[in-house]
């Protein structure tokens, strides 16, 4: 599970974007808008920003723009998605406040916004984008009027995160030569934190992580090999020291070795896209709910 940037491409003019999913689970992500995750009904388990949180019935977390995490409900689960555009936020807090604590600790009447926010966004009557925005705006400070808040300077590890983002590129760009202890130096962090750090935003280790990005890599130059390599030269290529862990690997991520891959072949959606690439970070096991009323 890598954190990956996703670009929403919202259908309509307007700022804000909602809908509700059973059992909704999605990879590591960020993205450039906020996010309210409200749960309506199950239990949800959210990382954000290396922090697990448990969430209940009526729980709702605040996510800010380029942030890390991911969502998993439980089977039974409904969440609730409320993602705005940022400049909402800067007509309510022009000196760069933001929330002390992502988890609200007051309760909100947040369905009765959601469903304002949803019939707007479903009718579509003259002027409902400035509705929606008005709404949305509302809701956002009566959390701000209610919640504790800090500047964002203050905020614990947001220069890690920062250059976590940037990191991604670095391993992406440098996978057939970059090192443990190169990553550690580009993030300033010592080789225990990092690497607890890093498995606990990405949800894998350093060397798993490196495997996959290296692996992608091979399977492109398979996929193009117009130099008529030989499967060593492109794991060598590649990263991999020998060509047995090559082998080891490839077996492990794609079930196949390299002499048995198909044409055109695409490693799963665990792979690393760009910015400039869309990318749909939730599993097809996720439910998005149309219409609240066949709950």
């Amino acid at each position: 599970m890598l954190a990956n940037f996703e670009k929403r491409e919202n259908p309509d003019k307007s700022s804000v974007w909602a809908g509700s999913y059973q059992n909704l689970h999605n990879l590591p992500h960020w993205h450039l808008e906020c996010e309210l995750i409200y749960v309506q009904a199950g239990e949800v388990n959210v990382s954000h920003n290396n922090t697990a949180y448990h969430l209940q019935k009526e729980d709702c977390i605040f996510i800010n723009s380029g942030e890390i995490h991911y969502i998993k409900g439980s089977e039974d689960s409904i969440t609730d998605i409320l993602m705005f555009d940022t400049a909402l936020l800067g007509n309510i807090s022009p000196k760069h406040f933001q929330l002390l604590y992502p988890r609200l600790r007051h309760h909100y009447p947040v369905m009765e916004y959601f469903h304002a926010i949803r019939d707007e966004l479903k009718k579509k009557n003259e002027f409902y984008d400035v509705k929606v925005s008005c709404l949305m705006t509302d809701f956002i400070i009566d959390i701000f009027r209610h919640e504790p808040l800090c500047e964002q300077k203050q905020l614990k590890d947001s220069s890690s995160i920062e250059n976590y983002k940037d990191l991604l590129s670095e391993i992406e760009e440098k996978c057939s030569y970059i090192t443990f202890e190169d990553a550690c130096s580009f993030m300033g962090l010592t080789k225990p934190y990092f690497s607890r750090f890093f498995k606990n935003i990405s949800g894998m280790t350093f060397s798993q992580y490196l495997n996959i990005i290296r692996l992608e890599k091979a399977i492109h130059m398979l996929n193009h090999n117009t130099e008529n390599l030989s499967i060593t030269q492109i794991a060598s290529a590649c990263g991999f020291d020998t060509i047995r862990h090559f082998n080891r690997v490839f077996k492990d991520f794609t079930g196949l070795s390299p002499r048995q891959l198909p044409e055109n072949y695409v490693l799963s959606s665990h792979s690393i896209r760009s910015m400039k690439k869309n990318f749909n970070p939730t599993l097809p096991c996720s439910v998005l709910v149309e219409d609240e009323t066949a709950l």
